[in-house]
């Protein structure tokens, strides 16, 4: 027999008539605050619960389901989820994660399409073959996340700080990066890295300090008002993007063709290896 109890108080939250937590049957159960510190919820339905401020540091949810699962404020630290389902992929269906402690969390071939993680805190985190696509990141902590062969595609990002983060063989088409700060995050390519595919991605006022986008796929990229201070795009594909008014000194534009891409009132006579063609206008 195993109890489930509150991390604070003690009190019984649920009772099963098992040996262990895996393959275990939760939904719909109400189960704010529990302490499953270090358990293996494995299989384990999932869907629908209540797990709100409950504590899952630790935890191996490998093949747990969690859609429409409410885990708003929990404790996910070093948490592992491989192959979960925390959505079936309608609006609506993915799990509430916001606010959470997901710190050094690692999320291996997981279905998240839709989930929230808002004010969550993802730093040092490990994403793999992951679909996060329309997931929402509003605010969240990113830094040093490394993201590998996974789907950002129309995630909101707006504000999220992936400063230093390593993000290689991934596809945000589409994403909203508005005001998101990326200083020093690497998205380009290099070696046996492949680079990140932006394109249509709304990066307005993003902060791009010191990033690596070489060869990155920018094509159609809102970047006006962006802060590209030193970041090296070599050979990245930036055509119909939007450059307005950027801060683009000292950014490596060598081998980026720019005539198609709207650099008004952007101060290039600053930036590296940059062909302006002579057509351009307002562009200092």
């Amino acid at each position: 027999m195993i109890e489930i109890r509150h991390k604070e108080t003690g009190e019984v939250l649920r009772v099963l008539e098992a040996d262990s937590l895996v393959g275990a049957d939760l939904r719909d159960d109400i189960l704010d605050g529990a302490d499953l510190r270090g358990a293996d919820l494995s299989n384990a339905w999932l869907q629908e619960a209540d797990l709100i401020g409950a504590d899952l540091s630790g935890a191996k949810l490998k093949g747990a389901v969690l859609v429409r699962t409410q885990l708003d404020q929990a404790d996910l630290n070093g948490a592992l989820f491989e192959e979960a389902r925390l959505s079936d992929g309608s609006p609506g269906s993915g799990a509430v994660l916001t606010n959470c402690d997901m710190r050094g969390v690692r999320l291996v071939s997981c279905d998240m399409r839709h989930v929230d993680l808002h004010g969550s805190d993802l730093s040092d985190a490990w994403i793999d073959r992951t679909d996060l696509s329309s997931a929402c990141f509003r605010e969240a902590r990113l830094p040093r996340v490394r993201i590998s062969g996974s789907l950002l595609i129309e995630s909101l990002l707006s504000g999220a700080d992936l400063s230093d983060a390593d993000i290689q063989s991934t596809h945000m088409n589409g994403a909203k990066l508005y005001r998101a700060r990326l200083d020093r995050t690497k998205l380009g390519g290099g070696g046996e890295r492949i680079p990140v595919v932006l394109n249509l991605a709304n990066m307005r006022e993003a902060s791009l300090v010191d990033a690596d986008l070489r060869g990155a796929s920018l094509r159609d990229v809102n970047l006006h008002h962006a802060d590209l201070t030193r970041a090296d795009l070599e050979g990245a594909q930036l055509m119909g993007a939007v450059l307005r008014h950027a801060e683009v000194t000292d950014a490596n534009f060598k081998g980026v063709p720019l005539v198609t891409v709207n650099i008004t009132f952007a101060n290039f006579s600053r930036a590296k290896n940059a062909d302006v063609p002579a057509f351009k206008q307002n562009v200092r």
